[in-house]
């Protein structure tokens, strides 16, 4: 099993799944074709073992269908027996409690991954 890498556009995050068990989705995800984007994840995601996980995600912007995606592809991970130890880092902006609530959403859906929230200042601004 290679890792896998998918650089970042306009509509789509940066996805770097490392075998090694270090993961991370950054960016926006508004794909126009979200099942189309996402399939190639899943699948690597489904065919992933790995004794410890730390997965990272930092995202500026869901759309709604995205929303459903990772929901979807975090509760995989997590059902995923070959994983035996999920830590999730969900990265959110200073005063974005919409990312933050939605980041304590899916945590609600998982049952094995740890959650830490880490709020960050926009370094653009």
């Amino acid at each position: 099993m290679d890792d896998l890498f998918i650089n970042d556009t306009e509509s789509t995050p940066e996805i770097n799944f490392k075998r090694s068990g270090q993961l991370s989705i950054k960016g926006k995800s508004l794909p126009e074709d979200p099942k189309k984007f996402y399939d190639p994840i899943f699948k690597w995601a489904d065919d992933f073992s790995a004794k410890n996980v730390q997965l990272d995600v930092q995202l500026e912007y869901v759309n709604t269908s995205s929303s459903k995606r990772i929901i979807e592809l975090l509760k995989g991970l997590d059902n995923n027996r070959n994983i035996k130890e999920i830590n999730l880092n969900w990265f959110y902006e200073a005063d974005d409690y919409d990312m933050l609530e939605f980041g304590e959403m899916i945590e609600h859906n998982l049952h094995r991954t740890k959650a830490k929230y880490i709020e960050y200042e926009d370094e653009d601004e």
